[in-house]
């Protein structure tokens, strides 16, 4: 009983219109910012983690029709436990549990093809892996936005921070 009670509890909470944004269905910035404060402050007790920002279609983005259908693509690539959201402008963050940046860069490339399938225009991504040493949460995202940018500015691809 507790466990349905459980199930019901977690997809009410994953389509909530307050955290799902409402253009592609996917977590939205409030979700991300929730779920992401409490993995990082876990951080430090093992827990590791890695953020993916990604852009869709250079600095113009895509057309908002197609908004939805690479957020779904990106949903379908990636696993169950990592959570993904649109923050915007055909911009997509990808926080991947467990995952190192080696693993990240797979998840990446996996990704890239996926997205590739209904998006040809360019996509970039910037990777960023949570480390122990970094005291605000702010530091990781910094990372991570600047190995956007670089990618972007190369026209495409994945960068590292």
């Amino acid at each position: 009983m507790l466990a349905k009670q459980h199930a019901q509890g977690r997809d009410y909470a994953i389509g909530h219109p307050a955290l799902t944004d409402g253009q592609t269905g996917l977590a939205n910035g409030i979700h991300f910012e929730l779920v992401y404060s409490y993995l990082f402050a876990a951080g430090d007790r093992g827990l590791f983690f890695t953020v993916m920002l990604l852009s869709v279609g250079g600095p113009d983005g895509i057309a908002k029709e197609r908004l939805r259908i690479v957020g779904e693509k990106i949903q379908t690539a990636t696993r169950d436990s990592d959570l993904v959201a649109h923050v915007g402008s055909g911009r997509y963050v990808v926080l991947l549990l467990g995952t190192n940046l080696q693993g990240a860069r797979i998840a990446a490339d996996r990704l890239e093809m996926a997205i590739g399938k209904v998006a040809p225009e360019s996509t970039a991504f910037g990777l960023a892996a949570y480390d122990r040493r970094m005291r605000d949460s702010s530091e990781l995202l910094e990372a991570a936005d600047r190995a956007l940018l670089a990618a972007e500015a190369a026209g495409g691809g994945v960068e590292l921070a």
